[in-house]
């Protein structure tokens, strides 16, 4: 029987500010032997679970998805749901260090967030969501992004939605049409979700969610036959955002910190 997982909330959760945290009263655990605990009774997995040994977390509640929430809120982490709302497994990143992110400027040009108005009149607060039309690429999501270079090029592309990278990552052909210079960029090994490459590493200007642009996103370029006409949206974008990712609707949702 084929086991499908409906990616409603893929939680990102270094930039889950919005998370409702239980008091600080909660008792604290060891993270490890509760999440051991947990998988044993719903039946899900935890990738990187090494890296919470000798820690405490916090654990309270009877629902299992905001228990998770505050025992895992001092490390960053995806977690993955279930068509009916379990959890299907948790890939646990890292601790949480504290980041600076380069600002997000809107445009006004139709951005995908809601209207600046409210119908009563009353401003509703910006930035609190952008929803993009994503397309099947077999059990993964692209997304149809404007990137732009150092002296205003834009080049659009279709990039796939991979949480498993650190950074945006491109073939290096779009080096020269972006109009950046191969002196500007470094090379250094990064992680993507098929393991360790050597990369040229530089920064975008800026890439374009719909209307919304984002400045300074980190990008890593690749040969273009090591990534096989792939183009991947990674975590130097997705990981300024809470992330929902809507295998039904074919949607992606990036909301607003």
């Amino acid at each position: 029987m084929k086991h499908l997982v409906r990616r409603v909330l893929v939680s990102l959760c270094w930039i889950c500010g919005t998370l409702v945290r239980t008091a600080d009263t909660a008792p604290l655990v060891n993270i490890q032997e509760e999440l051991e605990r947990l998988m044993a009774q719903h039946g899900f997995e935890v990738r990187g679970i090494e890296q919470t040994a000798e820690m405490e977390g916090r654990a309270e509640g009877a629902e299992l998805v905001p228990r998770l929430r505050l025992l895992l809120d001092g490390f960053d982490h995806v977690l993955v749901q279930t068509e009916n709302g379990g959890v299907d497994r948790i890939i646990i990143l890292g601790e949480k260090v504290a980041v600076v992110a380069p600002p997000l400027i809107i445009e006004n040009q139709g951005s995908g967030f809601p209207s600046d108005a409210s119908p009563d009149g009353e401003d509703d607060q910006p930035g609190d969501s952008i929803v993009l039309p994503t397309q099947r690429q077999g059990t993964s999501h692209t997304v149809n992004l404007s990137i732009e270079g150092p002296n205003g090029q834009r080049v659009q592309r279709v990039l796939l939605i991979d949480t498993g990278s650190d950074h945006v990552v491109l073939p290096a052909s779009l080096i020269g049409p972006l109009g950046i210079s191969p002196n500007d960029l470094r090379m250094q090994s990064v992680q993507t979700a098929n393991g360790t490459v050597d990369a040229r590493l530089g920064t975008l200007s800026g890439v374009w969610l719909g209307g919304t642009r984002v400045e300074g996103v980190s990008a890593a370029f690749i040969d273009d036959t090591r990534l096989g006409g792939n183009a991947l949206l990674g975590m130097s974008l997705l990981g300024r955002f809470r992330v929902t990712i809507d295998d039904e609707q074919n949607q992606l949702t990036l909301a607003a910190r």
